[in-house]
């Protein structure tokens, strides 16, 4: 099954040396795109919104829920 990774889990995969995208150069990934990718991580203290990785630089964010962003799933786990 398919999953959206929580912002621990997305901050493990940035290189904060490299930019556009801020993945290492080994990464995995295909047809990744320096943008901001959607974490399963809520906002506790208002949780119409969620945290937001950038794939620019690596910067965390947030945003209402209902924003237009990219996700980047996983595969298995929890």
């Amino acid at each position: 099954a398919w999953r959206l990774p929580n912002i621990k889990e997305q901050q493990s995969l940035v290189d904060f040396g490299r930019k556009n995208p801020a993945l290492p150069a080994d990464h995995p990934f295909s047809g990744v795109q320096w943008g901001y990718y959607w974490s399963s991580t809520s906002y506790a203290a208002i949780t119409s919104y969620a945290l937001y990785l950038s794939l620019y630089d690596g910067h965390v964010s947030l945003d209402l829920k209902t924003a237009d962003y990219f996700v980047l799933p996983l595969r298995g786990g929890q």
